[in-house]
């Protein structure tokens, strides 16, 4: 809704008499509050040139219509003459105030318009419009001309005069101070919203900078923390900080110097600034974090401490890194063959090694801060001068120098600052006394054939003048083919002119050159070549000759181009590996600091992929490997990066995708399921046709402060979801992942803690016949939590197969059962059950397992067929060869076998009749809508059927009523469990429930057998 302001408004007071004049009047009053709203709210589109046009158009069209009226009562009156002046007044008063349009500022000639409007109309209508209407008004009454005019002067004094000067005298300075007003109260309201979006962007600000604020009213009181705080010190919101609760969590060898930092900021008024380590109580990392602080004084005398602390972890990991390779360097500078110095644009020296230190038979200290010229001397000096000058104007350069009987080559090379303005050099000598000593014997020797180096020699013209047989060796050339011909006849075509002038150009200058080429063969084939060139000289320094050393270099360019493949990419597909990667994803991180593009990380992960390996073998595997990677490859740009990074895990980077984060999903989801849907096509696999699929995690990002470790990790929890959503799917990353995660890991150390300290007991729910006698027991494992009470399986088991916990706990329920069974077998009530207890896949497949459960049955000395064992039906399918061998071997010894939950998973048959399995166990799934379930009721009678026919007792889980256990017999099962015969109790409660059933039986009373409600 548009806003507006009536800076002149109409009232009845206003109203002269006459309709048609106070109509006209409005329409000039409606023009005035339209420039008004727009001086204050700016609101509207305003043109004053067609404003001032406007009100001389209306105002000639209302002026005639009131000079019409006036003569038609008064037309020899002077008064009517003085009103007809006043409107030409104001006609050129608008005329005049429309030629300042190009010479006054608008604001202020729009101020100065609704001032002269508005003091006009209100002097107009109050005095001369009704003076008008009250005379013409009083003649049309029947009075005379001079009655009439002396009734209109007294009309218009005494209080009404006074009213009409009061209302004047307001509405001369109204205009102006209820703009002024009214356009400071709205500019206040802008600065009120710019600062609170300020505070909303300082504290967003924050947030990302890791940057949280503290206040600390005294140093025995409790510090007000910003939510960034408790998040960097990894403390819950709910805690009360203070001194003390921080000290707990720093490092002890920076405690001290904190509280000595906060009480000399209070007492004394210095700043706080301390650097210590944390460990975060959230998630036991230890982290860095900078706190500065100063001293508030207040009027009152009231004394307390303000202040933040930032997490510098990264930054002070990179220090100790820098620090680290900073000493590296000064190593590898202090113990090189090379004489390094660093000099700045004075020629001053700022580093130097100790070996161009010990050149003049002094140490690094002694040269820093002095000149080149203090240093070297002012003969030596005036050598070098020339080159100094060259390198300061920007000009690599180089020079030989004999000093203290060594020769030594002296290189200048310029640093520049940001501008490309020559900020000093570096220098790097090496000592060459060799190299010239072999120069020498070089003018001296006719030849050196004696190498394996190919070698020829020309004169100073160029021409061959001579060549070893290496040299024919590895260009084909024959001696006789090239004497006497030019050095041309090898590259000519090859290298342009400015090339083979740079190499002339340096050996007149240095004497020598070296480097790579390409040199072609005598057959006219190509081949990389490693040429060492060096100019001889005579008495008169004068070139005579060069000699030219030539290597094949083919080999070690193949070498290095594997070293290369092996180094970034994976040897089996020949994808990038993860050095590559993380080496392309932190360039596509950088790269957004100009870019402001979405880019997205797709984490793929084959799933089952260990089943292949386990079933066919990893020659197979490798083989599905090179063909997913191929289909991937179908799938994704040539921009695109595809990578693999281990095992069979491959990451793909998207780049560029669009700036709109939610067109950037869209792209992803559609190459998520272009790349689901070529997974889902079979692979053959030699003689096999193999069907997989995938679960892809991935996190979209255009954050340039990012790090290559956290997108990984982001798209590494993203896929778990993935897998958790039941594979086959993508998932994108969702940041309430990381709290699960933390959440889970929480979990584990607490489980880590329960299984240290032994806070497990077994639960034992009673099994029975269809004469409801007690069979035997499933022993349920419960966590005895100290703070969250009992803890049943589902809640923990996950995390303990995750985590590898469960080989501990397996241990301890069989130990628990064994231990249990013992004091059974004395028991009359009892030595025949038998308890059941759940073994992990992860446990199972250990290969010292079953000589565990001997131990332990050995230890205990109890009769093995009352031990029965329930494994799942994933147990079977992962690796079923080493399943049977491990089951035929605790088979042997008597221990029964019962597969639990079955009919849930995909069991074959072909595997089923392999294992001696005793007993199956049909899920509570099928029985709870049993009776009312056609589905459920022909699973059950299949169920029950297949183990007739393999010779399998059948037990049912889940019986919750009599119908459903009727039902059962009925069909043929007669063992049962369930809370229709008992609960999982405690095992003092178990054996009071044993006994009680018992004694029913033998005192043959009527009613139900069992109490139900157990």
């Amino acid at each position: 809704m548009t806003e507006s302001i009536d800076i002149f408004p109409w009232d009845d007071n206003f109203c002269t008499g006459l309709a048609k004049i106070d109509h006209q009047h409005k329409k000039l009053v409606a023009i005035l509050n339209r420039l008004a709203s727009h001086a204050v709210f700016g609101n509207q589109q305003l043109q004053l040139n067609t404003v001032f046009k406007e009100l001389v158009d209306y105002t000639v069209y209302h002026f005639k219509t009131e000079e019409d009226i006036w003569h038609q009562y008064l037309s020899d009156d002077d008064v009517v003459d003085d009103h007809k002046l006043s409107h030409d007044i104001f006609i050129q008063q608008v005329l005049q105030l429309q030629s300042e349009l190009t010479s006054t500022p608008s604001d202020a000639l729009l101020e100065k318009t609704i001032s002269f409007l508005t003091q006009w109309l209100a002097s107009h209508i109050l005095e001369s419009d009704r003076y008008m209407v009250v005379y013409v008004l009083a003649l049309e009454s029947g009075m005379n001309k001079q009655e009439a005019e002396d009734f209109t002067k007294q009309k218009m004094q005494g209080s009404t005069r006074h009213l009409i000067n009061v209302i004047l005298s307001i509405y001369a300075s109204l205009s102006t101070n209820t703009l002024h007003l009214m356009r400071k109260t709205r500019l206040s309201a802008e600065i009120q919203q710019k600062l609170i979006r300020s505070e909303k962007r300082f504290e967003k600000a924050m947030y990302y900078a890791k940057v949280g604020h503290w206040d600390l009213a005294n140093l025995n009181g409790h510090f007000q923390w910003s939510a960034q705080m408790y998040s960097l010190m990894g403390i819950i919101k709910d805690a009360s900080p203070t001194l003390t609760l921080l000290a707990d969590i720093i490092h002890p060898k920076y405690r001290s110097k904190l509280m000595a930092s906060m009480k000399s900021c209070y007492h004394n008024g210095t700043e706080h600034h301390v650097q210590y380590q944390i460990t975060r109580p959230s998630d036991n990392q230890i982290r860095w974090i900078e706190c500065r602080g100063k001293r508030v004084v207040t009027d009152n005398g009231t004394i307390s401490i303000s202040g933040f602390a930032q997490d510098i972890t990264e930054f002070k990991q990179a220090e100790i890194k820098l620090i680290e390779q900073q000493q590296q360097l000064q190593f590898i500078s202090d113990n090189s063959p090379f004489y390094i110095a660093r000099c700045d644009e004075a020629q001053k020296y700022i580093y130097v090694s100790k070996p161009y230190a010990a050149l003049f038979g002094l140490q690094p200290d002694d040269i820093v801060g002095q000149t080149v010229k203090e240093t070297m001397g002012e003969i030596i000096y005036g050598e070098v001068k020339n080159h100094i000058d060259k390198v300061l104007s920007g000009t690599p350069t180089s020079y030989d120098l004999c000093l203290f009987s060594k020769e030594l080559l002296v290189q200048y090379v310029p640093e520049f600052d940001d501008q490309q303005n020559v900020v000093g050099y570096i220098t790097g000598i090496s000592d060459i006394t060799e190299r010239k000593q072999l120069e020498q014997k070089l003018r001296l020797a006719a030849k050196v054939f004696e190498s394996q180096e190919g070698i020829f020699i020309t004169d100073s013209d160029k021409n061959i003048l001579q060549a070893n047989c290496a040299f024919s060796k590895i260009t084909g050339y024959q001696e006789q083919d090239i004497i006497g011909k030019p050095l041309q006849l090898f590259n000519g075509d090859l290298y342009d002119e400015q090339f083979y002038n740079q190499i002339w150009d340096k050996l007149r200058d240095e004497d020598c050159w070296e480097g790579e080429i390409w040199h072609q063969h005598h057959n006219g084939s190509t081949f990389p070549a490693y040429l060492y060139v060096d100019a001889v000289r005579n008495d008169q320094n004068h070139i005579t000759n060069y000699i030219v050393t030539i290597n094949d270099i083919s080999t070690r360019k193949k070498n290095e181009q594997k070293i290369q493949q092996l180094a970034f990419y994976d040897h089996l597909t020949q994808l990038p590996n993860r050095r590559l990667l993380l080496d392309r994803l932190n360039r596509v991180i950088i790269s957004n600091k100009r870019l402001n593009k979405n880019n997205a990380l797709l984490f793929l992960d084959i799933d089952r992929f260990k089943m292949l390996n386990d079933t066919y073998g990893h020659d197979m595997g490798d083989l599905l490997l090179t063909s997913i990677a191929e289909r991937l490859a179908e799938c994704v740009r040539e921009e695109d990066t595809l990578a693999r990074i281990g095992g069979d895990e491959f990451v793909i980077i998207l780049e560029g995708l669009s700036e709109q984060s939610i067109t950037a999903a869209s792209q992803t989801t559609e190459i998520c399921h272009k790349l689901l849907a070529a997974m889902s096509h079979s692979f053959q696999l030699k003689n096999i046709q193999y069907h997989c699929s995938a679960s892809i995690g991935v996190v979209l990002f255009n954050d340039p402060s990012a790090t290559t470790s956290e997108i990984m990790k982001q798209a590494d929890i993203a896929m778990y979801q993935a897998k958790v959503a039941g594979r086959n799917t993508m998932r994108f990353f969702d940041p309430t992942m990381q709290e699960e995660i933390l959440k889970r890991a929480k979990l584990e150390n607490e489980l880590f803690e329960a299984v240290k300290h032994n806070h497990f007991k077994l639960f034992y729910q009673i099994q029975v016949n269809h004469l409801q006698q007690p069979i035997g027991a499933e022993a349920l494992i419960r966590w005895l939590h100290p703070q969250k009470g009992i803890i049943t399986p589902v809640e923990f088991i996950p995390y303990a197969e995750e985590s590898g916990l469960i080989l501990a706990i397996g241990s301890w329920v069989i130990e628990t059962a064994c231990q249990q069974l013992k004091q059974w077998q004395t028991q009359p009530a009892t030595k025949a059950m038998t308890i059941s207890i759940n073994v992990s896949s992860k446990q199972f497949r250990q290969p010292e397992f079953v000589d565990q459960v001997i131990d332990t049955i050995n230890k205990y000395d109890i009769n093995p067929s009352r031990l029965k064992m329930e494994l799942t039906e994933s147990l079977l399918l992962d690796d079923i060869g080493n399943t049977i061998v491990q089951m035929h071997a605790l088979g042997k010894l008597g221990i029964q076998f019962s597969l639990d939950d079955f009919g849930t998973g995909y069991s074959s048959l072909q595997y089923l009749k392999k294992l001696p399995l005793y007993q199956l166990k049909i899920d509570r799934s099928f029985v709870g809508d049993l009776i009312t379930d056609k589905s459920d009721q022909s699973i059950v009678k299949t169920i029950i059927s297949m183990a007739e026919s393999l010779g399998f007792s059948v037990i049912a889980e889940g019986v919750e009523t009599i119908e459903q256990q009727q039902f059962l017999q009925r069909e043929g099962c007669l063992y049962y469990q369930g809370y229709l015969f008992g609960k999982p109790v405690p095992i003092k409660e178990f054996e009071l429930l044993v006994n009680d059933i018992q004694a029913q039986d033998q005192s043959k009373t009527s009613g139900p057998k069992l109490n139900h409600s157990a």
